[in-house]
């Protein structure tokens, strides 16, 4: 009966020690706390991107949404720009230097979206209705 009851507990102690409850990185978005950042807090490079979104959709803000992340991945600070309308999920994925997230294969892809952490929305562009 001692067995029973330690293999019991055991295995809850097991269950609760899972990763099955760390989040994904789209579950990551959808869920993601928001702390609004002013854009003059921006790095300089995605303040020119913002600019960039700004000027080409100024009659349109109400039509779009972009929001802005940011995130940690391998120990590097990471910015998410998530566009619907963009065709390519995982292009507008950078470096806190502005450089582009280059992901090779699938292999990279799943690690990235598995691994990548503390997702928080900072910035948006546009109001969609």
């Amino acid at each position: 009966m001692k067995k029973l009851v330690f293999l019991l507990l055991f295995g809850m102690l097991a269950i609760g020690c899972s990763k099955s409850d760390d989040k994904s990185f789209w579950e990551q978005l959808q869920s993601a706390p928001s702390v609004s950042i002013s854009k003059k807090n921006l790095p300089n490079w995605l303040i020119d991107k913002i600019n960039q979104y700004e000027e080409q959709y100024a009659n349109q803000l109400s039509m779009i949404n972009v929001k802005i992340y940011k995130g940690k991945w391998k120990n590097h600070t990471l910015y998410y720009l998530s566009d619907k309308f963009d065709s390519c999920l995982l292009c507008s994925v950078f470096y806190d230097n502005g450089k582009q997230l280059v992901l090779n294969n699938d292999s990279e892809v799943n690690n990235f979206v598995t691994t990548s952490k503390n997702w928080v929305l900072i910035y948006e562009i546009g109001t969609e209705l």
